[in-house]
């Protein structure tokens, strides 16, 4: 059996929908990814194994469960991370109510345990994350490559790989200290500003409307996130411009007045910021005919 039809039947069937990748990877190399992916999770999601081949590196974005790997139980949430590989029994189950969205990773290698402990990991650990939005982006470039299958796959997903686990254990967090007063605060700006970042410009706005000092705010996304809250707004609009330009026809000055900006050449400025191209290039890259 090949390591792709292996790894396949360890994929769980009890998931909405799934985007996957496997490569063919050597078991003789010091480190190789296997396969990899992000699923949303059915209600009736249950993994039930006494052992796996490969190790396994799994990261929720989204939902509640709950995870065992020996005898190491954890609730799980949202920048929940876990590892388990080889001789390690694991259950993993959502919560009906919410159910999970997570990333994973699988790999092997006759050097993965030298990595792991090189930087104090070991196969059982279950810990979580507070900037998660780092970790997000590198799971989804993992996954793109994966699924390309390029010449240059491999040996990239299994760069991206160690570079995941080096970024979970270095923004582990204390588990008896993520449900602080801190970090509540953080998540209830951090959904605020998702849910209205069309109609935010300002860092005070931002402040006021969550009824916290803006300072302390900026001190709570150091803490919590890989962005400023500056950083993090300017990002969702500039996605949101980016988006308009695209799918629409609407103008660059048009889209900049949907977005609030009084100065198109202002939003430029900010735009080339985030996607490194002015919106005018940034669109004829994609669609050269369209309106400027």
């Amino acid at each position: 059996m090949s390591d792709f039809q292996e790894a396949n039947t360890f994929i769980s069937q009890q998931v909405d929908s799934a985007r996957l990748f496997f490569l063919d990877a050597d078991e003789a190399d010091d480190f190789a990814v296997v396969f990899g992916g992000f699923e949303s999770c059915g209600r009736d999601y249950r993994i039930d194994r006494e052992d796996l081949p490969w190790y396994c590196l799994e990261f929720v974005s989204r939902g509640h469960g709950s995870v065992r790997l020996g005898k190491n139980e954890q609730v799980l949430r949202p920048g929940s991370f876990f590892l388990y590989g080889p001789g390690i029994p694991h259950q993993i189950s959502t919560a009906e109510e919410a159910p999970m969205g997570k990333y994973f990773v699988g790999f092997s290698g006759v050097r993965v345990l030298d990595f792991l402990q090189s930087f104090g990991m070991e196969p059982g650990v279950i810990s979580r994350c507070m900037k998660m939005d780092l970790i997000r982006r590198t799971f989804d470039a993992l996954i793109d490559r994966g699924v390309r299958k390029s010449r240059l796959a491999l040996p990239l997903c299994n760069l991206l790989t160690k570079q995941l686990l080096m970024l979970c254990q270095d923004d582990a967090a204390d588990l008896g200290n993520t449900e602080s007063i801190a970090f509540s605060t953080f998540s209830r700006v951090k959904k605020y500003i998702e849910k209205n970042y069309l109609q935010l410009s300002k860092l005070d706005s931002i402040a006021k409307a969550c009824e916290v000092d803006g300072p302390y705010l900026c001190r709570l996304f150091s803490r919590f996130h890989d962005e400023s809250p500056y950083q993090f707004l300017t990002r969702l609009r500039m996605e949101y411009a980016s988006s308009l330009l695209l799918e629409s026809d609407l103008t660059v000055k048009q889209v900049s007045a949907n977005l609030g900006f009084k100065d198109a050449f202002h939003f430029s400025r900010v735009f080339k910021s985030v996607h490194h191209a002015p919106p005018s290039r940034f669109r004829q890259s994609v669609h050269p005919q369209w309106p400027m």
